[in-house]
């Protein structure tokens, strides 16, 4: 055989091995089903979309809240009581993030605050529902259905109310969480700029399952001043009452019996009523809840003179835990203490500043509220010292 082609055999047979040896060592592809999906991008959250629900209810910071009102909605807005909701569009901005702009529901809230949406020498207040109207069933701001704004109309301070219901809170009192927010209506609306405004958590059914582990049955909210819980104030078993109305729980359970049942244990006296309050309320908060009330002078609370202003809430099991509302009358009063009282009384002549600071002793069973005075004075008391004498009557579980 030529030497030529023992070369040509010798060169076949190294190639024929390098493609063996390379075939061995190279793995083969995986199938299909076992290869692994390429690595993507994550998505960057968007600076300017707001996201945190805790920036809403931070007092260190004041948001941007703009609410355009229809000229049908400000129709029925402009009659101050008138308990509707009506389509409103609503955005928060804080700092550099916002809300979308939202569809939402808005009616004015209170009770002797109530102002007309015209009305510019008191502002109204405000409840925000997020899940009104048609397809709006599911819509929250961050997890929020219902948000509350108060003008606090009564408090020139703006600061009683955020710092009552951060006193509650620091107590163990289940109590709303509170920010501030700069309020612009839209320009059909008399003086557009509402100024500050306190942006409170609505006692509703994502505050209740924040703050409760159990079931709740009911929360009645009580509707009117001097609103004691006797069993003839209970009412019939409806949703709304002169009285008390339930703003959760009635169509799971669409009777009063636990309010009624409650009501009717508590005209016990001494140990029966303390051993009955044991096993029928959180008596620890409840007694935590009535030293705040005093600590912080709120004379329109439950424990103060007007027995109004609280929420009560059942659980399945039938227990009672009061929560409080309603609290820019705290911290002293200052309605007359602003050198213009005389505007309340024309011809009362009595210093400004004796109708300030109403701080109650744990242990009487009356106590003062700014309107102490005007009682006094129709009594034909014009002494200021004296005036303190015209109290009123604290709520009975307080009393006893």
């Amino acid at each position: 055989m030529a030497n030529g082609d023992l070369r040509v055999m010798a060169a076949s047979t190294i190639v024929a091995i390098a493609f063996g040896v390379s075939a061995f060592f190279v793995p083969t592809a995986p199938p299909a089903e076992l290869s692994q999906p390429k690595p993507t991008a994550t998505a960057s959250a968007d600076p300017t979309v707001l996201t945190d629900l805790n920036q809403v209810f931070d007092p260190s910071q004041i948001s941007e809240i703009k609410i355009d009102i229809p000229k049908k909605s400000k129709k029925v807005l402009e009659n101050k009581m008138r308990d509707d909701y009506v389509p409103v569009t609503f955005q928060i901005k804080i700092g550099e993030k916002s809300s979308p702009v939202m569809n939402i529901g808005l009616k004015i809230k209170g009770t002797t605050s109530r102002q007309a949406i015209t009305t510019t020498w008191a502002y109204s207040s405000f409840k925000l529902k997020f899940n009104f109207g048609d397809g709006n069933k599911n819509q929250t701001l961050l997890g929020k259905k219902s948000l509350t704004l108060n003008a606090m109309n009564q408090d020139s301070s703006k600061l009683h109310e955020t710092f009552a219901y951060e006193a509650y809170r620091a107590n163990g009192v289940p109590a709303s969480k509170t920010g501030y927010a700069h309020l612009t209506l839209s320009k059909n609306i008399p003086k557009p700029d509402r100024g500050l405004y306190l942006v409170l958590e609505s006692l509703d059914d994502e505050f209740l399952a924040e703050n409760f582990t159990d079931i709740t049955q009911h929360l009645y909210e009580n509707n009117t001043n001097f609103n004691e819980i006797y069993p003839g104030n209970v009412g019939e078993n409806v949703n709304e009452d002169a009285r008390f109305n339930i703003k959760e729980g009635w169509k799971a359970t669409s009777n009063r019996s636990d309010l009624r049942s409650f009501a009717k244990g508590i005209q016990k006296s001494g140990k029966k009523l303390w051993d009955y309050l044991e096993t029928n309320s959180d008596r620890d908060k409840l007694i935590s809840l009535f030293a705040v009330d005093n600590f912080t002078g709120g004379w329109d609370t439950y424990s103060g003179p007007l027995i109004n202003n609280y929420h009560l809430r059942f659980s399945n099991q039938g227990v009672m835990t009061m929560i409080p509302w309603g609290l820019d009358n705290t911290w002293g009063e200052n309605w007359f203490n602003d050198g213009k009282s005389t505007r309340w009384v024309k011809s009362y002549k009595a210093p400004s500043k004796a109708h300030d600071d109403y701080f109650f002793p744990v242990d009487k069973p009356t106590a003062a509220f700014p309107g102490s005075f005007l009682i006094a004075y129709g009594a034909g008391v014009t002494d200021s010292k004296k005036m303190t004498n015209y109290q009123l009557g604290r709520g009975q579980l307080f009393r006893k």
